[in-house]
């Protein structure tokens, strides 16, 4: 509540400063110019009646500050997005280049910051602009990690960085922040304020399987990855969908559950098979032939 009365407060000045009206000739018989840094804090939001008079005094209607605000805050939103596009095509470099240009841009609203700040965090990493070591204390920093574990929900910005600090730390040997945050995402109270996207969790329960797998933490596998295939029918939602039967698969395989293991792959194949994507298929089909020490057409045929 706060930060959005913040933003909001932020916003009338940029109108304000558009105006070329000082702070003292907006504030002259509306309200005193404490009370409206307090605004810009936000410490309380601008009553209505106040923000009609503040409307009228920067020649706007109260409905057309409230359509602004919206529009630039999903302006701001969708040009960082961009960036972050880019970042899940590994496209690091175009990446980088338009994070340049959006950073010059004055952003109001608290989650575009930690929006953008995240990206180009990612971008730098990626570049081998910062160390590893660095980039761990930067992420951390940004979403209050460890202490971050105590929130009652989690926002898209705050998952991506708790997985970046995951796969760094797992590759340098650490093993307590993929501890951390699958106990967070196991949890029966995890809630995830998706913003109307449900494609963004399946990938990150996937990841987490994976680095998971790689521990041979083979229960933990199957239950986060149970929980992405529940998610996804739940939100009929198609991404990762193969990745996550597939860990599924290999988890029920490693624990010697292998009439359960085969069930899972067949729905990774049949996924797969819908997706449409031949050099993708064949990918999985070269591990699960690997590890299952048996080729596919044993247990499935496409052609009929």
């Amino acid at each position: 509540m706060k930060e959005r009365a913040r933003e909001f407060g932020l916003f009338i000045d940029g109108l304000r400063l558009e105006r070329d009206i000082s702070r003292e000739d907006l504030c002259d018989n509306i309200m005193s110019l404490s009370q409206y840094k307090r605004y810009l804090r936000g410490d309380t939001s601008i009553p209505n009646n106040r923000l009609v008079q503040i409307a009228e005094r920067l020649k706007f209607s109260i409905n057309d500050i409230h359509f602004l605000f919206g529009k630039k805050h999903n302006d701001e939103y969708y040009k960082i997005y961009d960036i972050f596009r880019l970042i899940k095509i590994n496209e690091f470099k175009k990446a980088f280049d338009l994070s340049q240009i959006v950073r010059k841009d004055v952003i109001v609203s608290e989650y575009n910051i930690l929006f953008l700040d995240f990206c180009l965090l990612r971008v730098q990493h990626a570049l081998k602009m910062v160390s590893d070591i660095h980039v761990l204390e930067l992420y951390s920093n940004l979403i209050n990690f460890p202490n971050c574990t105590d929130n009652e929900s989690y926002n898209m910005v705050e998952i991506s960085v708790l997985i970046q600090i995951v796969t760094i730390s797992s590759n340098m040997g650490n093993f307590e922040p993929t501890n951390i945050m699958y106990r967070i995402l196991t949890s029966k109270s995890f809630t995830y304020s998706n913003s109307g996207d449900s494609s963004f969790l399946p990938s990150i329960y996937s990841s987490l399987s994976s680095i998971l797998g790689v521990q041979e933490q083979h229960e933990k596998v199957l239950e986060l990855s149970q929980k992405g295939i529940d998610y996804c029918i739940s939100q009929e939602t198609s991404n990762a969908l193969a990745h996550l039967f597939f860990f599924n698969s290999l988890g029920h395989l490693h624990i010697g559950d292998r009439e359960a293991a085969l069930l899972s792959a067949k729905k990774c194949f049949m996924q797969l098979f819908i997706e449409d994507k031949p050099e993708k298929f064949k990918t999985f089909e070269i591990t699960f032939e690997n590890q299952f020490k048996m080729k596919l057409e044993d247990i499935i045929d496409f052609n009929i």
